[in-house]
């Protein structure tokens, strides 16, 4: 299936712009392939019943096109998406400004005087009973009312195009799917066992981005046996290994921990790591080892 954005005998007698097929749309004169299943199309029947088309892809604005009435939407055979983001287009206009000098105006510039301004830095203001058109801030010309408010237009249609409806589904649904994309391929490319635990400064690396204060805690019981060991240790003097062993465990857990929560931020780095020991009993017994590692997650440059 193909069809033309314009359907003047002379397009008809050349090959067409656009062929669509169950793979997707293909834009022949600019040789870009669109994947059916990113397409989303939003369609309105103008006074003649032909249909008007405005196809996006992956959230964005591709293509008007023009299907005359007698023919069949090809979208619709191949279950492209529908939307409700229409976008009329606007064919190019010319006329004269009040000093009777030719203008051309298209979607994306005007033309004046074999220049080329912009639709998206135009702006246009009444003074008396003419507008004045400025580019950027500059004074360009001046036109009467109604070709103000096709500049106004063409500059509304271009920055749709550009940048979407205001509170369209389809770019809010897109613009998550690609954070959501970002956010995936960050984690993707950060290796939990290389998260680095070190002090706040180092010479061989620069923090690109504090990310935010994490911490982990890791409580320990010390059972009757350890009880026991303890109090021999501490009445004979000496090394109680079983504490020791006890207190090592604590702290690569606490570590580890705090790796991992490192890594879901998105971080490569902890810095300022701090550990702090205490002890949680009751009636004058041993019970509770509570440790607890905090540090700053960070993105450092590699």
């Amino acid at each position: 299936m193909f069809f033309n954005k314009k359907n003047d005998s002379d397009v008809k007698k050349a090959a067409p712009q656009w062929n669509i097929s169950e793979k997707g749309l293909t834009d022949n004169i600019n040789n870009i392939f669109y994947e059916t299943a990113k397409l989303a199309t939003a369609e309105r029947k103008d006074s003649e019943n032909n249909t008007h088309i405005t196809v996006w892809y992956e959230g964005k604005y591709i293509t008007n096109l023009l299907i005359e009435s007698d023919k069949r939407n090809p979208f619709d055979n191949f279950y492209v998406r529908e939307c409700d983001d229409f976008i009329e287009d606007l064919p190019n206009i010319e006329f004269e400004d009040i000093n009777s000098s030719p203008l051309t105006l298209s979607v994306s510039s005007l033309n004046y005087k074999s220049k080329n301004y912009a639709t998206s830095g135009l702006r246009t203001q009444k003074v008396s009973n003419k507008y004045e058109v400025y580019s950027y801030g500059n004074l360009i010309t001046s036109v009467d009312e109604t070709h103000a408010n096709h500049i106004e237009k063409a500059k509304k249609i271009f920055l749709h195009r550009k940048y979407g409806l205001p509170n369209s589904s389809l770019r809010n649904q897109y613009s998550k799917l690609q954070h959501e994309k970002i956010e995936n391929s960050k984690l993707a490319n950060l290796n939990q066992n290389e998260i680095l635990l070190t002090t706040e400064t180092a010479p061989n690396f620069k923090v690109i981005k504090r990310l935010d204060v994490i911490t982990a805690e890791c409580v320990y019981g010390m059972n009757i046996f350890k009880d026991i060991l303890a109090s021999l240790s501490d009445t004979f003097g000496g090394r109680n290994k079983s504490i020791q062993n006890t207190l090592r465990d604590a702290r690569k857990t606490a570590l580890a921990e705090l790796r991992k929560e490192a890594f879901s931020l998105g971080a490569n780095a902890v810095i300022g790591i701090d550990l702090d020991y205490s002890e949680i009993s009751g009636g004058g017994k041993s019970g509770m080892l509570f440790i607890v590692a905090s540090g700053t997650a960070v993105i450092i440059e590699r």
